[in-house]
């Protein structure tokens, strides 16, 4: 069971996760459909709405386990961050073969200069291939950032770091555009400092407070949630940005009707999909998608979406099967009584 942030106990909420694995679709969108389509800037929710459900679920009202939750949430960002890099290192070897280069071109394009100022404030993937690992390395941050905070009892600057962080990001990467043009990077705005931070703050102080007095209340963020998704179409024909003002209340609005709303208890879908599903489809989609677009040639942008998604979901069935094999034949063999 897992802690609630109002720190009862509670299991995972089902629709919350089928939620995820939406907005995991989302980002294969924005990485291999990208503004082919008129409301492309509804894909944007995907990333803002990871860092804020990760800030959500890393409150808890007893400091005792508030520091120890901090805890935990490093050294599982440390071990999503090893797994991603694994994979996309033994896949971007596999790439050199196939593309013709030796694997000295790879180590010469892996690593750059300003090693650790690109890692740890632009959040620079260390691998040729997996250019969406920019999120684990910045949540990896985040969780140093907020453990720092809650070490020293100083979550309540959070109350700064949300509004200054979402100004920088909306003026240095949107409206400066208004006033001349620039070719800032977007890895200068769209960081942990800049963009997780600040998300993963909302989160985690709206976990603080209780939304739902009411229970119809969680239709109203429904209804709220789905009007500020599709705004974000509008406030494009200003400015094209990764965040909007709509992403931001979107995001919040429908994290409350999901964390508001009973869910079963979906047995049969952990057992099928194991609780990590919108993770690994996150971490696989690219690898899919460029070895797909070697293969074929696809009739729209969607419809490759679609199967990069489909396969994604498939290899994380499989590797969730496989890992639990294992752990199911570890469990027997510790079982098992040994002879003299």
């Amino acid at each position: 069971m897992n802690a609630a942030p109002n720190g009862k106990a509670a299991g995972r909420n089902l629709y919350l996760d089928l939620f995820k694995l939406f907005l995991a679709f989302l980002v294969i969108c924005i990485h291999f459909a990208g503004e082919a389509y008129w409301y492309f800037p509804v894909y944007r929710l995907a990333v803002p709405m990871f860092f804020m459900i990760s800030g959500y679920f890393n409150y808890h009202k007893d400091r005792e386990i508030l520091a120890r939750k901090t805890v935990a949430f490093i050294s599982r960002c440390v071990k999503n961050m090893i797994l991603g890099f694994g994979i996309y290192m033994v896949y971007d070897f596999v790439m050199c073969y196939v593309n013709g280069n030796g694997v000295g071109y790879y180590f010469t394009t892996l690593f750059y200069e300003n090693l650790w100022l690109d890692f740890f404030i632009l959040n620079r993937p260390i691998t040729y291939s997996g250019y969406q690992l920019w999120f684990l390395i910045a949540l990896f941050v985040v969780s140093l950032l907020h453990f720092l905070l809650v070490r020293y009892q100083k979550e309540h600057w959070y109350y700064a770091i949300i509004p200054f962080g979402v100004a920088i990001y909306l003026f240095f990467q949107g409206y400066m555009h208004l006033f001349q043009e620039t070719d800032m990077p977007i890895r200068y705005t769209r960081n942990a400092l800049f963009f997780g931070l600040p998300m993963f703050g909302i989160g985690f102080t709206m976990a603080k407070y209780q939304f739902h007095k009411k229970t119809w209340y969680r239709y109203v963020y429904l209804a709220l949630g789905i009007l500020f998704f599709f705004l974000q179409i509008a406030e494009s024909r200003l400015i094209v940005i990764e965040m909007y003002h709509s992403t931001i209340l979107s995001a919040m609005c429908l994290l409350q009707f999901f964390v508001g709303t009973k869910s079963p208890k979906g047995a049969w879908y952990y057992r099928l999909f194991g609780k990590d599903l919108s993770f690994w489809v996150y971490v696989f989609h690219v690898a899919v998608g460029i070895t797909l677009g070697m293969l074929i040639t696809f009739s729209s942008p969607m419809v490759r979406c679609l199967a990069v998604f489909g396969i994604s979901v498939v290899l994380a069935v499989i590797g969730h099967a496989l890992r639990s094999l294992v752990l199911r034949w570890r469990s027997q063999r510790r079982m098992v009584p040994t002879t003299e």
